[in-house]
């Protein structure tokens, strides 16, 4: 004979796994979710937390980068002595050193023994990969990193930077007088050819650059409901007339997913069809 599940006694939480009944039940999203970003990590964390929202997610990334060091690079390598420590502030730039020395380096381990300066958990991660010594990753920006440079005075210093590095870590090295050889060892390009789902769908933006890519590939912002990590990518996207409908309150996972299930939950805004 079937019999009906056990139900406690206990007042629990109507919501809790010990309830026999459920109300007001989380908000699921149906909808598709582009994440204007490279991945990170299998699976992507904000792919995993808007995933468990019931969405269909997918990464698009919106920058390729080139790894290519000159023969620069090479040369100051060599001169290993005159340097007290390196500077790496994304792993784009760990990578052209892990492709210039590489273990079996008769200068490896020179390098590697040195302080490597870094701004970030993923940076430090990718210099400890190569063997190296990640130094100031908790220092959270490039001003607080240099900061923590000219506090130590290690020495003459080897900055390894991309294309569309900022101004901010460099210029306070100036400014504090600290000597310092900077060499470009990759380049940061737009991708103009990125590919996203029909309308309805959301656009989850990270960066300005994520507005660019959108764009350059020849889609109109105001077909899709548009989600920002933050304050900044908002103003972006109103800067150029997009409706944001969704702001994460920090930039985390959790937050982005929250924000977005709050705007659907609420039926106040969605994404139409064009």
């Amino acid at each position: 004979m079937w019999a009906a599940p056990k139900c406690s006694m206990a007042f629990a939480p109507l919501n809790s796994p010990d309830s026999c009944f459920s109300i007001l039940p989380r908000a699921m999203m149906a909808d598709s979710v582009v994440l204007l970003r490279h991945p990170r990590g299998t699976p992507d964390p904000y792919e995993h937390a808007l995933a468990g929202e019931g969405a269909t997610v997918q990464c698009t990334p919106v920058l390729a980068f080139d790894i290519d060091p000159p023969p620069t690079l090479s040369v100051l390598l060599n001169r290993a002595a005159a340097y007290g420590a390196l500077v790496c502030t994304s792993p784009r730039a760990v990578q052209a050193l892990r492709q210039a020395l590489p273990p079996d380096h008769p200068l490896y381990a020179a390098w590697a023994n040195k302080p490597t300066y870094v701004v970030g958990p993923r940076t430090a991660g990718a210099v400890s990969e190569w063997g190296g010594q990640p130094t100031g990753a908790e220092a959270g920006d490039a001003a607080a990193l240099a900061d923590r440079i000219v506090a130590d005075a290690p020495g003459r210093l080897l900055f390894l930077s991309g294309n569309r590095r900022r101004d901010t870590l460099p210029r306070a090295l100036v400014e504090a007088g600290q000597v310092f050889d900077e060499v470009e060892v990759y380049r940061t390009r737009l991708r103009s050819n990125i590919t996203l789902p029909d309308p309805p769908a959301w656009l989850a933006f990270f960066s300005p650059s994520g507005i660019e890519a959108v764009r350059a590939s020849g889609y109109a912002l105001d077909a899709y409901a548009c989600a920002a990590i933050g304050s900044t990518t908002a103003a972006a996207l109103r800067d150029e007339g997009a409706s944001v409908q969704a702001v994460a309150a920090s930039p985390t996972p959790d937050a982005l997913a929250a924000a977005i299930r709050d705007v659907q939950a609420s039926g106040q805004s969605r994404p139409s069809s064009p």
